[in-house]
């Protein structure tokens, strides 16, 4: 049974990205190329910040906190600013963002998915993964595509440099907390529904207040 979890968490993971991407692709007509350009984007700055992160002393949990989140919300979110910026020029819409967002989410899901698939067969898989990572599936891109908004919105309206060092904060928070607080699983679902719900309206917020631009 456990086996069995470790696999369905890792399909969840791997699954709900490509869903998500289908049914906002056939509902809004959004472009299809932010996302496959985003996951793509992800692979050299998840790894550049992997590299980085081992150097880090995790002897102090604290301050690892602290240092993981500065550096995974600056190459994250700045890698998002380059990339809408000065890369996918022809993205201009708010579909579009919303399209990168999953991508990068996908990204992420897809590491994941792979991890969980990797436990089968270790015992070393926790009795909750399956729950745990179907929650993180789609809490996971809700937080990356609202980031993604909040980004945008802020190019889209010269408001950059209040709107990057918001969603790098924000990054920082979930990502910190969430390392800090990893010995609890409650604590970690409550944090991140808290912190992902409130990300979100902002980002409907500045969506809505693109419309007539887009």
């Amino acid at each position: 049974m456990t086996d069995l979890n470790c696999l369905l968490a890792g399909l969840a993971r791997l699954i709900v990205p490509v869903l998500l991407l289908i049914f906002w692709h056939k509902r809004t007509g959004a472009r299809i190329l932010p996302a496959p350009a985003a996951f793509l984007i992800c692979l050299p700055v998840f790894t550049i910040a992997g590299l980085i992160r081992t150097g880090f002393a995790q002897g102090d949990l604290l301050p690892f906190c602290i240092k993981q989140g500065l550096l995974y919300g600056i190459f994250e979110e700045g890698a998002k600013y380059l990339a809408l910026r000065y890369l996918l020029t022809s993205c201009d819409s708010r579909k579009d963002a919303v399209t990168y967002g999953i991508g990068h989410g996908a990204f992420e899901g897809f590491s994941g998915g792979l991890a969980c698939i990797n436990l089968i067969g270790t015992g070393r898989a926790a009795p909750d993964i399956l729950p745990v990572n179907l929650f993180t599936a789609i809490e996971g891109e809700a937080f990356a595509i609202a980031l993604t908004v909040l980004i945008f919105y802020g190019i889209q309206t010269g408001r950059t440099k209040l709107m990057l060092p918001i969603a790098i904060f924000l990054h920082f928070i979930s990502n910190a907390t969430t390392t800090l607080y990893s010995f609890s699983t409650p604590i970690v679902v409550i944090k991140s529904t808290v912190i992902t719900a409130g990300v979100c309206y902002a980002a409907y917020r500045c969506f809505v207040k693109l419309r007539a631009e887009n």
